[in-house]
């Protein structure tokens, strides 16, 4: 804190914006947590984003008096409610806080610290971060962000989106000369304008944790729509990594490296046209400064190898709206503007291998695919480490981080329920379940791989809390208050799925919780080669009605792509 107003005023104004909608249960930690900052000269807007909560969320506001500025307005998205808090903004510096995140006290100071010694004042300063439950206790801290060169920053954005917006402290011009926050993004409105602003400017850490980030229940799911608005920000974020750019912070095998590596998160979001995106922008970056060979190598890597995977994955036909004529003149054309007379004559062998790849996809080929349905060998699975868990050889779901919420929400449910006896079938190498609070609970662990139940048995077995060899899929299973079955049909074909939801009821159970991911379209059945996919058990051929309640989980595997992964609630019937 500093002594006295003189001293104040040599440090230039921060603007603290919190937008908030629905704000009852953490919005007061929030602006609590920014007006306990020991730097003295800043200022809070808080946006009311035209929250429908009876005006509870107003109240709490403007119960802090002058010690805030506080506006209300319609509802519009977060971005609508940010676009305001810098139009509004008195401070040379801007930074903003989600309502049920949390500032530690420096967090302020020491990235203003960090700003006004840098030799470039227009810099992006983050720092890193911790997560903490509803009750804003500990949980853990965040991965550790890469370390990269400060102009790098745009890039690295895009690869991997790794950054947590809350964190961030800059001058309030670079945002607004980059252009707002876009209010037609409804949830990559702020990597979009980052983005924007590190292509110009450096970003620099601060290797200290100095911001709380909450997990919690109440957190809306990622939907199908939020997966399409992400493909879309590739599609519109990768050209404007442009030849000036990429020259002037990247070698040139830095960055045919570069966008190999983000060839590879296309591919592993299976979005084969961003591919050829990458693809594309890697042509016109380094096609006259690359050696030849490595130019081609990378080509080849992203349009036959990276790119067939994806189609294949997702059986994409070859018709008027495909990426098949987008693919073949697109090459051609970049071919024959940019590349040596030596990379032209292969890519020309490389556009007939890809026409014949997406021929190759066509609906015969899916149709002999439906004869051969997957049956895994879940023994051999778990010996070798099949699901390639880092924590738990039952997978990265398995891991702490992924289980967060429901390790909390799960106890709450049984209290609710008054489950006595809880089935978990299968359980696991119960690598989380061991932190739930059983004690009033009789526990029966069920599971086909017999040296799991062996291994359980004997590290975890007690009175309460047994382990026993069990088959969903033949029976007979052991009556229960309530059967959890998380992370396990997803794995199993149409007939032993709806053959374990027989065996669930023939059970006697009461309850069924089990994963659902609950803004999937359709289902499509678990063929040969393939170990799980996503099922909405709402959908044929399921068609279990809709869930008495869900948790959402807040998956991130596979960047963010399975955000609507829910644990449902069914009374078995």
């Amino acid at each position: 804190m500093y002594s006295s107003k003189v001293q104040e005023d040599m440090y230039p104004l921060v603007s603290v914006a919190i937008p908030v909608y629905n704000g009852e249960n953490y919005m007061r930690d929030a602006i609590n947590s920014v007006l306990a900052q020991t730097y003295s000269n800043f200022e809070v807007l808080v946006v009311n984003d035209g929250s429908r909560d009876g005006g509870t969320t107003e109240e709490i506001a403007l119960s802090y008096g002058d010690r805030i500025r506080y506006f209300s307005k319609p509802n519009g998205g977060v971005a609508s409610a940010l676009n305001l808090a810098l139009k509004e903004a008195k401070g040379e510096y801007f930074c903003w806080l989600s309502h049920d995140d949390v500032y530690l006290p420096d967090k302020v100071a020491k990235e203003m610290e960090k700003l006004l010694s840098l030799p470039d004042p227009n810099s992006v300063v983050f720092c890193r971060y911790s997560i903490i439950n509803s009750d804003g206790q500990y949980l853990y801290d965040a991965p550790l962000p890469p370390q990269f060169p400060p102009h790098q920053a745009a890039y690295q954005l895009i690869l991997k989106q790794w950054l947590h917006c809350c964190t961030i402290l800059a001058p309030t011009s670079l945002y607004l000369e980059s252009g707002s926050f876009r209010e037609d993004l409804p949830t990559t409105q702020d990597y979009d304008l980052l983005v924007k602003i590190g292509l110009k400017h450096p970003f620099i850490e601060i290797p200290e944790v100095l911001l709380k980030a909450r997990s919690h229940s109440e957190q809306g799911s990622l939907t199908l729509g939020h997966l399409k608005e992400v493909e879309h920000f590739f599609a519109e974020h990768i050209p404007l990594l442009s030849a000036e750019y990429m020259s002037t912070n990247f070698r040139s095998q830095e960055s045919i490296d570069a966008f190999l590596a983000l060839g590879k998160q296309m591919c592993d979001r299976h979005f084969p046209n961003a591919l050829l995106t990458v693809a594309k922008q890697l042509i016109y970056c380094e096609a006259q400064r690359a050696e030849p060979e490595s130019l081609w190598q990378a080509i080849y890597q992203l349009t036959i190898k990276d790119y067939s995977v994806t189609v294949e994955k997702l059986n994409i036909q070859t018709d008027q709206h495909s990426s098949a004529p987008y693919t073949d003149n697109k090459l051609k054309v970049l071919a024959r503007r940019w590349l040596p007379p030596q990379v032209r004559i292969k890519l020309q062998q490389l556009r007939y291998n890809l026409r014949h790849i997406l021929l190759s996809s066509q609906p015969a080929t899916q149709e002999n695919e439906k004869t051969r349905l997957a049956s895994l060998d879940f023994e051999k699975i778990y010996e070798n480490n099949g699901f390639a868990g880092t924590e738990s050889r039952s997978g990265e779901g398995s891991s702490l981080f992924q289980t967060r919420i429901i390790r909390e929400e799960i106890i709450k449910l049984l209290d609710e329920l008054e489950v006595k006896y809880l089935l978990d079938v299968p359980c696991g190498d119960w690598n989380w379940m061991r932190y739930v609070n059983l004690s009033n609970i009789y526990y029966t662990g069920g599971d086909i791989v017999q040296t799991i139940i062996d291994n359980n048995n004997k590290l975890h077995g007690n009175e309460n809390c047994k382990f026993e060899y069990l088959n969903i899929i033949t029976g007979p299973l052991p009556k229960a208050d309530l059967i959890l079955c998380r992370d396990c049909l997803v794995h199993l074909n149409f007939i032993d799925g709806l053959t374990a939801l027989e065996q669930f009821r023939k059970s006697g159970a009461k309850w069924l919780l089990t994963t659902t991911f609950t803004e999937r379209d359709s289902n499509t059945d678990l063929y040969e080669g393939a170990i799980w996919r996503p099922l909405n058990l709402e959908k044929p051929p399921y068609n279990l009605p809709k869930a008495h309640r869900y948790i959402n989980e807040g998956c991130t595997e596979g960047g963010n792509l399975f955000g609507d992964k829910c644990l449902g609630l069914w009374q078995l019937n």
